[in-house]
């Protein structure tokens, strides 16, 4: 993943047109040869990849019928990182309504409202201070 800075505008705007107030990082998705050429592991990645499973891309895999659902511990952290005080609601109900899952069909909200074992899911001992919100 890559952090990259970007301008923020208010979330209620006045007809468009309004100038930031100020810029922010967001994580955006890196491309292959990002993470392969950043840690200078491509050659024994890309044996790795084709020689095991096949692929020639890290994203081979996950296409919208892959059926990758999202990890339920780290999940839940983020939904708990989303639902703090310090979090105003119209940023928790984006991320709720607006994160899709790889089908691309399905938004975060409803998938957990038909999967209440992933708010359920507690961290290891090891990570409940990380990953707790």
């Amino acid at each position: 993943f890559n952090f990259v800075k970007v301008p923020f505008y208010p979330l209620h705007s006045q007809g468009g047109g309004d100038a930031p107030l100020g810029e922010g990082y967001m994580c955006t998705r890196a491309s292959d040869a990002e993470v392969l050429d950043c840690r200078g592991h491509r050659e024994k990645y890309t044996q790795a990849l084709h020689v095991h499973y096949g692929f020639t891309s890290i994203w081979d895999q996950w296409g919208p019928d892959s059926g990758l659902l999202p990890t339920p511990v780290y999940t839940r952290h983020c939904v708990l990182a989303s639902r703090k005080e310090s979090v105003p609601k119209e940023a928790s109900d984006s991320f709720m309504d607006e994160t899709w899952l790889c089908n691309r069909k399905t938004s975060l909200r409803t998938y957990l409202d038909a999967n209440p074992h992933v708010m359920a899911a507690l961290p290891p001992p090891e990570l409940v201070g990380r990953y707790s919100g």
